[in-house]
């Protein structure tokens, strides 16, 4: 029997990230020590004690419920709201502005849907997030990349894109604090994102999900719903992943006007049957506390200032690191991305991310490197002993 493939899966790349895991599966084989994982942005910090215990504590009490509601239990979306207003100082009415989703990545994925038919375009930051790409491509939607450069700050520049794709565009992403360039976004740049889309009749989604994970309390990020009118033209996605190291509960929300939030989460219905209770109870129990939060910028503080010299050192001539818990670090341009990729990984038993694993563009991401900061103190201590000494190699 002959099994014909979809259009869809034939113009998709190979998941960025599920390479990245061969390839250090690879490494095993050629490396004698221990590979360290700078690869992929997975926290290995334990989840919060209070999500736990509220996570349980449901599970435990209602043992036997059906299925969960499609836009989240009334508590969590309470939760949220509360939250949002105590980190933003906006409110979100949580019987119509909020919905609950599975983590973030089958939200951002799945979102097109509701919005994007085909041959409309869709505008998507490079480097950036595959599920941005994919999404739009299941829609068989055009894919317009704005690259976000180096000397722009890692800002795309609006006044650059054709006139005729901006005809056709029906959404726009913007992701700050950055993945992977860590930028985070002033004031002013969400001000002109807004005024560009509502000019063009453009959705424009903020993804949010980093916008706890920040160094510096002058520059803390603020919401795309701070800026006057945003709330008439966007949505907000927001994660537990990054925020609460809960990747495994899969667990995240949308935020918006009802008016633009209602198709999202007719596509979510039909998408899929609910977030788990006990997930949801474990992110009410964490949106419950700053504690923890802020003891996880402290400690990925920590970290960044263990590897960071240890990468100069070894020769990366730039490192950015505003936001998120990535390092960016710039190949200098004498060098081949993939030449210094495999030095790390075959000869210093280093795993880090190749930025045009993240790009669509040539000049976008290809001359750096990103350095994920999950792995723990110890082995972040033994990366910057094994950076010591031997500086990257020229071929």
């Amino acid at each position: 029997m002959n099994i014909n493939t979809s259009e869809y899966i034939n113009s998709l790349d190979p998941y960025a990230f599920a390479e990245i895991d061969k390839a250090r599966e690879k490494a095993k084989s050629q490396y004698s020590g221990e590979i360290l994982d700078f690869g992929v942005g997975d926290p290995t910090e334990p989840t919060p004690a209070v999500a736990v215990a509220e996570g349980v504590r449901e599970a435990i009490l209602n043992p036997d419920r059906g299925y969960p509601s499609y836009e989240g239990e009334e508590d969590f979306r309470k939760a949220v709201s509360e939250w949002f207003k105590r980190r933003f100082g906006i409110h979100m009415d949580p019987h119509n502005e909020i919905t609950a989703t599975l983590g973030s990545k089958q939200a951002v994925f799945s979102l097109p849907m509701a919005y994007v038919d085909e041959g409309d375009a869709v505008l998507i930051p490079d480097p950036g997030y595959p599920p941005y790409t994919t999404g739009a491509k299941q829609r068989k939607a055009e894919t317009v990349f704005m690259p976000l450069k180096e000397e722009n700050n890692f800002l795309p520049t609006f006044e650059e894109i054709d006139e005729k794709n901006l005809e056709k565009t029906k959404l726009m992403w913007c992701n700050y604090p950055n993945n992977p360039t860590t930028k985070v976004a002033p004031r002013d740049f969400y001000r002109r994102a807004v005024d560009f889309c509502e000019e063009n009749d453009i959705l424009l989604i903020s993804d949010e999900a980093y916008s706890e994970m920040y160094y510096d309390e002058d520059k803390k990020p603020i919401s795309l719903f701070n800026v006057d009118g945003s709330k008439e033209i966007g949505l907000v996605f927001h994660s537990l992943s990054k925020r609460s190291n809960m990747t495994n509960y899969r667990i995240g929300f949308v935020t918006g006007r009802k008016e633009i939030l209602e198709p999202f989460k007719k596509v979510q219905t039909n998408f899929h049957s609910g977030q788990s209770q006990i997930s949801q109870y474990a992110a009410i129990g964490a949106l419950s506390d700053e504690g923890h939060v802020e003891k996880m910028r402290g400690l990925y503080r920590k970290k960044k200032e263990l590897l960071r010299p240890a990468l100069r050192k070894f020769g990366f001539p730039k490192i950015y690191s505003e936001g998120t818990f990535y390092l960016w670090a710039k190949i200098p341009d004498r060098l081949s991305p993939i030449d210094v990729v495999k030095d790390l990984l075959y000869k210093k038993g280093i795993n880090a991310t190749p930025g045009e694993a993240l790009s669509r563009t040539s000049e976008s991401g290809s001359q750096f490197l990103r350095f994920a900061l999950v792995p723990s103190i110890e082995k972040i201590e033994e990366a910057a002993s094994r950076l010591k000494g031997e500086k990257m190699l020229v071929r």
